[in-house]
Order: C-alpha cells, then structure tokens, then sequence
C-alpha cells in the first residue's frame, strides 16, 4: 500500500499540470508556493484537527482531533491522537480525559514521544510521555523526563529537529515573556535533556507562539503567533537561527496571503524529500481546524548538527549582582525573592551574589511585603555585559497606577487574550496578603474607533476583571471600576502589534 504522504503528492501532481504556477516568495525564500492549497479530505471531520506531525519513516501523518468544540468554549477538551496512513485512519489508545499531542519520533523511529495535559485543581498539569513504537501501536508508555519542565496553560504543542537533539516547545513556563512562549531543549552527552530556555525576544512576543516546526536544514523554524501583524488572528512566520545558543535568530517573515488568511493558521510542516506542504486552518473549513496541503518547492539543504552539547557563550565575569529595587525611588528593598537558571533554583536575599561558571536566563519570582508581586524573565542578551541585574517592583503606596503587563485583550470585545490571567493570579494573592489595600480598576482600549463605543468597552473589560477578582475570593468592596476609553493610550504607534498593547486593564491604590 503506497503511504499517505505519496498517494496525496500524486494527486497534488495532477492538480498542479492544470494550474499556471503562482508564487509567494522570491526566489532566495527558503519555500516557493505552487498553486492553491487544498483540504485533505482523507482525515478532516466536523472536528477539529490540529497539532500535525510528519513522518517519512513510517509515512504517516500524525494529529490531533478534538470532537466536541460545538459543545463548549472551555479551553480545556480532551483530545486523541490520530494517525493516517495511506487512506485509513485509527485512533492511539490512551486515556479519554487528557488533551494529547504528539511530538515526534525518536531513537530510529522505535520510541514515541508525546504529551498528555490534564486539569489539576485550578491549573493544569502537562506530562511528557515516551513509549515504544510497536506496528503502529503504544507499548510500555513512561515519563519523559526533563528538569523543570512546568507547562501552566492549556496549550502545549512541540516539535523535534531532524536529527533528534533539540525540542523546541510552545508552553508557559512559570515565567514567560507573555502566555505561551517558544523555548528549546537539548540532549545532553549523558542522554538527559536539558532544562527549557527561551528562544528569546527575536521569536517570542507579549502574545502566543504555537506549533513550532524545525525544517531539516536545522536552522529555519516555522510557528504560528498572534503576536505580530499578520492577515488574521494566527498567521505562520518562519526565522532563521543564526548560531549554536537557540538565542539569535533573523527577524520572523510572514508566509504570506498563499497560507495565512483572516482566520488562524497553525502546524506548518513539511518532509524534506516531498514537495508538499501541510498545515491546519479554520478557513473555508466547517468553523474548526482542518488539514490543508499546497504544492512546494524548497532550496533549504540537509545539515547535519554536529553539536553534541550546545553552550552559551561564557561571559568573562564569574559572578553578578541581582538587585530589586524600589521602582518610585529606586532604593533597594529588603526581602527575600526566588531565582532559577538552567543550574540552579532557590530563594535568596536582596541583593543576590550570582556566581557562575556560565550564565543563562534569569527567571525571578519576587513577592516582597508592601509590593505588587512580580514575575520575570531575563534573558541572557539582555545583561550579558552588566555587572549588576536591576529588577523593579511597584510600591503598594497611595496614588500609584500599577500596570497589569499581560492582562490583555482581544480586539473590540472584553474576552482576556489567553494566560492573561497570570498577572490577575498574582493581583489575587497581593489583595490577600495585604487584607488593608483597596484598588480602583482602570480599563483602557485602543485608540481608534467610535469613542463612545470605546468608553462602553473599557468598562466592560473592568467588570471582567472585578468578576475573575471577586470568584477568585476576593471581597467587592474592595475593588472599584472606571472605564477611561481610549483616552491614555500606552503608544500611538498604528500597527496591531503596538495597539494591542492599549487594550489593557491598571489598577490604582487607593486605600493601604
């Protein structure tokens, strides 16, 4: 029986000879774009289909499939994996409540690795799996271990590079550069992975990067962001790594009008001895994620990764200093705040003596008595070169108007952007630790639009708010609410990247 992958291509084949050829991208792009794409009738269904994996030994095409989003908005559904080979389709036999995703294939096609994200109490629990690949089948099903792997969201999607040695990761961590970011681990000599590092400002935003997908050169990434300006909510962007540290990368270019559309487009992949294409998109679809194809050419070469054990470049200091300070007065503030590397995670005293052979992300957890509590990423390229790491916190004082980084929200409408809810989480345990203090919310929208309308979605957006507080166990007559419109935005920069950032909810102190 030929294998899915080529039965589709002859199809495609026949389907192109019709067609004039049109093209996305010039031609030193990584891919030119044939053609129109198309569904794959074979494995969409009234549900929705996501989380793709390419397999060219054997040749399958591997997904996820969630059955119910007619039933419920909740962002938490279980879903299976399902595999396609040829024109059959079967469903992997695993639990029924978990959210499950594959990954990839490991030690020569014989290992499988996926992961399997459950609800626990108010959060949620990722686990990484690995089990043997058995004729198609899951056998002797363990943990997957990686050292301080926590997925908080809902999400989590990976994906392997071609050679086995680098997972690159879409999850939030307990520090994010803001909800689901992309970070990578590397297999080590002794066969462990490594702890997940961010890749980084040059891919990640304040917004979701998903699905990430490592072409076989090793070097060129495709993922999908509703971080940037784009044709719809998700659109697919591709960037190049530029060394060995997963830190550099060229600037993300969008794959254009022939893949992204006004709706979301996610799990780009392709296999580097076929010319086709796949990816998910709810365009044209019956409303949910379906699997679409289009025709390909790539120039992106074979290379082989010769790095056994990547390393961040040494800095010449062997220590550091870590200091929180005052954000009103900058003085330094007396306490205790937690601090985690790739070596090492522990609670220390401010000002924190980091000594080192080697230095890497900076991840603080700091809540300090009379402060709003903070949680940060630092990112290497961001200290590489200072003496002193200077990190601020606000002052619960009177009259201070604290900003709520990642409480954001979908354009014209009160819906929180997902893992906003982070910073409320750490709003929720301030009003409980200081049972004295009393805020007045202030919500905000762009700047752009019938102000009227603008005035009435700021007030919206603070009753959301006011309602996660209050569920969370907060009392009401703590809390106050005003909508203040667009009429202080953040930026008047026109593009959506910059006015999403408007559409935010502060909160001022007004009693301590």
């Amino acid at each position: 029986m030929k294998g899915f992958l080529d039965m589709h291509l002859i199809q495609l084949l026949f389907l192109f000879v019709l067609l004039n050829p049109s093209f996305l991208m010039a031609q030193d792009e990584p891919i030119i774009f044939y053609g129109d794409s198309e569904q794959v009738p074979q494995v969409n269904s009234p549900a929705d289909e996501s989380g793709l994996l390419l397999s060219k030994n054997p040749e399958l095409l591997i997904y996820s499939r969630t059955h119910n989003r007619d039933k419920s908005s909740s962002a938490f559904m279980p879903t299976d994996i399902w595999v396609a080979e040829g024109t059959s389709n079967r469903i992997l036999d695993l639990d029924s409540k978990s959210i499950h995703t594959a990954v990839g294939f490991l030690n020569q096609n014989q290992t499988f690795v996926y992961a399997s994200l459950r609800e626990q109490g108010a959060g949620y629990q990722t686990q990484l799996m690995i089990a043997d690949w058995l004729d198609g089948n899951l056998a002797n099903s363990r943990s997957f271990e990686m050292k301080y792997f926590k997925n908080k969201s809902p999400y989590f999607s990976a994906a392997f590079s071609p050679d086995g040695k680098h997972m690159v990761m879409s999850m939030e961590a307990n520090v994010t550069m803001g909800v689901e970011d992309l970070y990578v681990s590397h297999v080590q000599e002794n066969g462990d992975w490594s702890p997940p590092m961010t890749l980084g400002y040059d891919i990640n935003t304040r917004a979701q990067e998903l699905t990430p997908f490592i072409a076989h050169d090793n070097e060129t990434l495709f993922f999908a962001t509703n971080g940037r300006d784009g044709w719809g909510s998700f659109d697919i962007y591709y960037a190049k790594r530029l060394d060995d540290t997963w830190q550099k990368w060229s600037a993300p270019i969008n794959l254009g009008s022939k893949i992204n559309t006004s709706g979301a487009e996610m799990s780009f992949g392709f296999l580097d001895e076929t010319a086709v294409a796949y990816y998910t998109s709810n365009t044209k679809s019956d409303g949910y994620g379906d699997i679409r194809s289009i025709r390909i050419d790539s120039d992106l070469k074979y290379v082989k990764d010769t790095l056994v054990r990547p390393q961040l470049p040494e800095t010449p200091l062997n220590q550091k200093i870590v200091l929180v300070l005052n954000a009103e007065n900058e003085k330094m503030v007396v306490g205790v705040f937690d601090i985690k590397t790739d070596s090492l995670s522990l609670r220390v005293e401010n000002p924190f003596l980091w000594k080192a052979l080697r230095f890497s992300d900076l991840e603080l957890s700091i809540n300090i008595d009379g402060f709003m509590n903070a949680s940060q990423l630092l990112p290497l390229s961001e200290w590489s070169e200072q003496d002193t790491i200077k990190v601020f916190v606000e002052p619960l004082t009177v009259g201070n108007n604290i900003k709520l980084k990642e409480v954001l929200f979908y354009k014209g409408t009160d819906k929180m952007i997902e893992g906003s809810t982070r910073s409320l989480d750490l709003l929720v345990n301030v009003l409980k630790s200081n049972p004295s203090l009393k805020i007045e919310l202030r919500g905000h929208t762009d700047n752009v639009g019938n102000p009227a309308l603008n005035q009435i979605l700021s007030e919206d957006r603070v009753a959301a708010v006011k309602k996660y507080l209050i569920q969370a166990g907060i009392v009401a007559n703590r809390l106050r609410g005003k909508g203040l419109g667009g009429s202080e935005p953040l930026t008047k920069e026109p593009s959506e990247a910059y006015r999403s950032l408007n559409r935010r909810v502060e909160f001022l102190v007004i009693e301590n």
